[in-house]
């Protein structure tokens, strides 16, 4: 409980004003997100209104000219300006609407706790996570989602991780693991880091959409008896690092297909 000189500290904020407060943040915040997408909205349909018009006065013909003319040319860069502006507008609009149906408990930061909430979410937490990703080295091409930087690679399952706990092996560890150097070596494999995984699904998901289904979701209790590991903390995702992949090439097919059980 604070004392009388506590509740005298500058910038000390009552609980019940300071509730007050973010909830009229919150209106007002509305208030604010109502109106630009009031105007979004208008400036959209003033775009619908001048497509309109352009093709009232140019019709379809000048379609066929396809670069005959320099009319042909400006009439082509003024639809084209019409165009850009309506998708612009259209992923202004749709962002909007999101933001306007977000709680007050929603932060811009996903997955960061409040500093008043942190205590109470820390004795939330579960023992541990029911599920554990994991990659298949068999199946894992290491693929390029998309090159950010000359010799770097982001893959589906980095691109979609919330805790950034997936990252291309190391030459070091393709030689330690036993990969093919010949392919390995130059397309790394993924490897996920077990002490940060907090077993979203996330990765997986992306990785079946988008590459080659080389993650799976496997029951954590599956996880210890396959590789002997104990994840007790009480932090979800702590376990070690250690894994010896070449126990999964002992496991019998029912082994094997008991294992990589889909969520």
């Amino acid at each position: 409980m604070l004392t009388t000189h506590q509740h005298a500290l500058p910038g000390y904020i009552p609980p019940h004003k300071r509730d007050k407060r973010r909830a009229d943040s919150y209106l007002r915040t509305q208030e604010t997100r109502q109106k630009e997408k009031a105007a979004l909205e208008a400036q959209l349909e003033a775009n619908r209104l001048k497509r309109s018009e352009f093709w009232k006065q140019n019709g379809y013909r000048w379609l066929l000219r396809l670069g005959r003319s320099a009319a042909w040319e400006q009439r082509r860069a003024a639809y084209r300006a019409l165009t850009e502006e309506r998708a612009q507008l259209i992923e202004k609009l749709r962002q909007k609407t999101i933001d306007l149906q977000r709680s007050p408990e929603d932060k811009d930061g996903d997955g960061l706790v409040d500093t008043d909430q942190y205590p109470d979410k820390i004795g939330q937490k579960r023992a541990k996570p029911a599920w554990m990703a994991l990659v298949d080295p068999a199946n894992c091409s290491g693929c390029s989602g998309s090159d950010v930087k000359p010799g770097e690679w982001v893959t589906p399952c980095q691109s979609v991780c919330p805790v950034d706990c997936i990252s291309h092996l190391t030459t070091e560890q393709v030689k330690t693991h036993g990969y093919d150097r010949s392919v390995h070596d130059c397309i790394p494999p993924v490897q996920i880091r077990f002490d940060e995984c907090i077993g979203c699904d996330k990765c997986a998901q992306a990785c079946s959409r988008d590459a080659w289904n080389a993650v799976t979701m496997i029951k954590t209790e599956k996880f210890e008896e396959v590789f002997g590991i104990t994840i007790g903390t009480k932090y979800p995702g702590r376990a070690s690092n250690d894994i010896d992949f070449s126990k999964l090439d002992r496991l019998t097919d029912e082994e094997f297909c008991s294992l990589y059980t889909t969520v």
